[in-house]
């Protein structure tokens, strides 16, 4: 699948009726893939791709809705935007919220992005669509080598931690 070609379709169609942004972020109501008004702005995309990957597709779509009209800027990977509202914000919350992300199975995976995008959506970042599409479409894998990166993505700019300091997670 072409997700670069898949997001700039539904920029197009976006900036052509307003209604496929309202369409799509009303999705995410409903179990990705099971709202019908949202078929036709997503099927062309999902041919031949398994009910799992189709799933996916449809809740970027809707978290792409959702932070329309939000974001600001050049777009760059989740996790590195997470990164960004940490430090800016001083939130240990932030960083709780992402080590849960990383954490997620498939269906945990729905409501803990849902959170993430509103969170950085709240900051005006934005997030690089098509590069999150092929992530989640490459989650489960057994090596979890998103996840890896994404922590490497998140990490690799955060001072080292003190003794006694609290941790994102807790015992």
């Amino acid at each position: 699948m072409n997700t670069h070609a898949f997001f700039e379709y539904l920029a197009r169609r976006a900036e052509a009726d307003t209604a496929v942004v309202s369409t799509l972020r009303r999705s995410l109501s409903f179990d990705p893939g099971m709202f019908a008004a949202a078929f036709p702005l997503v099927e062309p995309f999902a041919r031949g791709l398994s009910e799992r990957d189709r799933r996916t597709v449809y809740l970027a779509a809707g978290l792409w809705a959702s932070a329309q009209r939000h974001e600001s800027g050049p777009p760059i990977a989740l996790a590195t935007a997470m990164e960004r509202v940490a430090r800016e914000s001083g939130s240990s919350s932030v960083e709780s919220r992402f080590v849960a992300l990383l954490d997620a199975d498939s269906d945990e995976l729905v409501w803990r992005l849902r959170h993430a995008v509103a969170l950085t959506a709240s900051s005006s970042i934005a997030i690089d669509w098509s590069e999150l599409l092929n992530d989640l479409l490459h989650w489960e894998t057994p090596a979890r080598h998103v996840q890896r990166r994404w922590a490497r993505m998140y990490w690799q700019h955060r001072p080292p931690r003190e003794p006694g300091e609290p941790t994102a997670v807790s015992a």
